[in-house]
């Protein structure tokens, strides 16, 4: 039995597949199995996943989104532990190697993390990045009750937990399709263990636009706002203050970045909202009402804005 099951779902990812599997066979650490999920895609995903014969195993579904891709995946697999890779991303050749060791050397450590660096579709790095991409607000191993003050999340290829912590939670909510499972997630892991960081950008995450996306993802954003209710009551206001925060704050960019695009429906979509989150604030307005008097096509920059707005 291998003692990590890698799992991988993709959906019309016959571009991307294949660069991510490369950097699993990469791995120092050669102890593990390697489940792909193809959650019904259309394109030649599985014309390329056929090509790798039985260096993998391949599990083909319906298209039920990411939470049940991967819970597929691991429900098929049998490693001790879990470490799961997006389809569009890649690992460095030393993550499970770093990671599998500080789980096996403390039992009541739940999951193992690692940094990332950001990267475009063409594999470049981003602008310049330190080694803190993607910790969390600088904590490094939350306590519960941190996390129920404030956001704290690490993207599912930055992992690698521990398979009875991933059961005892009932593995990733099947309501979530396309995001925000990974959040609700580390909150469920974090009542069954610590979190550890690995301190190096070992995942090459790869970044994509912001729009539609983002406004796609909102319905999820409310579950999460549900099922955090219901399971933390009160003790969660705080994570789910800092949680809308978060969701303002890159609705508002992504308008603006969309009036100086010259797409004013669009940005209007966004800051419209935006409103759903502040229905009681001035300035919402008025950055939504700007949209209407915009002509289409023009570019207005951000220093046409009212200042403090």
């Amino acid at each position: 039995m291998a003692k990590v099951s890698v799992i991988i779902p993709v959906y019309n990812g016959a571009a991307t597949i294949g660069r991510a599997l490369a950097s699993v066979f990469a791995q120092t650490f050669t102890d593990y199995e390697v489940m792909v999920i193809n959650d019904g895609s259309t394109d030649d995903t599985a014309a390329v996943l056929s090509r790798y014969g039985d260096r993998i195993r391949v599990i083909t579904q319906p298209n039920r989104g990411l939470s049940a891709a991967r819970n597929a995946g691991v429900r098929a697999s049998h490693g001790e532990y879990l470490a799961f890779l997006d389809d569009d991303d890649q690992w460095m050749p030393e993550k499970l190697a770093r990671c599998v060791p500080v789980l096996d050397a403390d039992p009541g450590c739940a999951l193992a993390y690692t940094l990332a660096v950001k990267v475009d579709a063409q594999g470049e790095l981003m602008g310049s990045q330190s080694q803190t991409e993607g910790q969390p607000d600088g904590v490094e191993s939350p306590t519960m009750q941190e996390m129920l003050t404030r956001p704290w999340n690490v993207v599912p290829s930055q992992f690698v937990v521990r398979r009875d912590v991933f059961e005892r939670c009932g593995g990733f909510h099947e309501r979530f399709v396309t995001s925000c499972e990974d959040l609700y997630f580390l909150l469920t892991a974090r009542e069954y263990g610590g979190f550890r960081c690995v301190p190096e950008p070992l995942l090459r995450k790869e970044t994509r636009p912001l729009y539609p996306k983002a406004l796609e993802r909102e319905p999820e954003c409310d579950l999460f706002v549900e099922l955090v209710r219901d399971r933390y009551g009160a003790s969660a206001d705080g994570l789910i203050d800092g949680f809308r925060r978060s969701r303002v704050k890159v609705l508002r960019h992504l308008g603006h970045i969309l009036i100086d695009e010259g797409r004013p429906e669009d940005a209007r979509r966004c800051l419209a909202r935006v409103l759903h989150y502040e229905p009681a604030s001035p300035k919402a307005y008025y950055r939504y009402l700007k949209t209407f008097i915009l002509p289409r096509g023009a570019r207005a920059s951000a220093s046409t804005d009212r200042p403090g707005v």
